[in-house]
């Protein structure tokens, strides 16, 4: 049953991570929309920055739990891979647990900020005038979706007997294709 709500929640991610790929694409599009209006036609898009501002916050909150799902993150390798096997564990274990208290304080603040967004009915000060909620909605969602993919890194620490093997073996799938095998069933 636990394998079954992971598996959803990593097609759940992954999906994620192709609405941040999307938006991403969507960006270098308006952004190249504005700098050839600026050069060739003197004609300023000042939305276009104020909406790739948007973009990036809902990019990195959206991406990440699948970054860390999927071990393609910055990490010191040469440090964990010098320690023994014990000590990676323990060291992972500990990593998991802080960050995913960081994740669980910074949901609960950003939601409190949320709520307040929405009963002060508080607005953008930007070109847009848009409730503040709809660009940074995502910091609570995406922070309590960071906090459960550690949970599953976690778990992955105290239930596997070479987790860091696990681990790079997740990175490396699907380098030529882009996909693994989870991504093709």
């Amino acid at each position: 049953m636990l394998n079954t709500i992971i598996d959803v929640f990593e097609r759940l991610t992954l999906w994620m991570a192709i609405v941040a790929a999307s938006l991403i694409l969507a960006m270098s599009g308006w952004i190249t929309y504005d700098v050839l209006t600026r050069y060739f036609l003197n004609f300023a898009s000042p939305w276009a920055f104020d909406l790739s501002e948007y973009a990036l916050v809902w990019i990195t909150f959206l991406g990440a739990p699948w970054v860390l799902l999927q071990d393609r993150h910055v990490r010191i390798e040469l440090l964990v891979d010098a320690i023994p096997r014990a000590a990676q564990r323990a060291l992972g274990t500990a990593v998991s647990i802080i960050a995913i208290c960081a994740c669980l304080v910074l949901t609960w603040k950003s939601g409190v900020a949320a709520l307040q967004y929405v009963e002060g009915d508080i607005m953008m000060a930007r070109i847009w005038r848009i409730p503040r909620i709809w660009p940074y909605s995502i910091i609570p969602i995406g922070s309590m979706l960071m906090a459960v993919a550690f949970m599953v890194r976690l778990r992955l620490y105290l239930t596997d007997s070479d987790p860091e093997a696990a681990l790079t073996k997740r990175a490396s799938a699907g380098q030529e294709t882009g996909l693994n095998d989870a991504d093709l069933s």
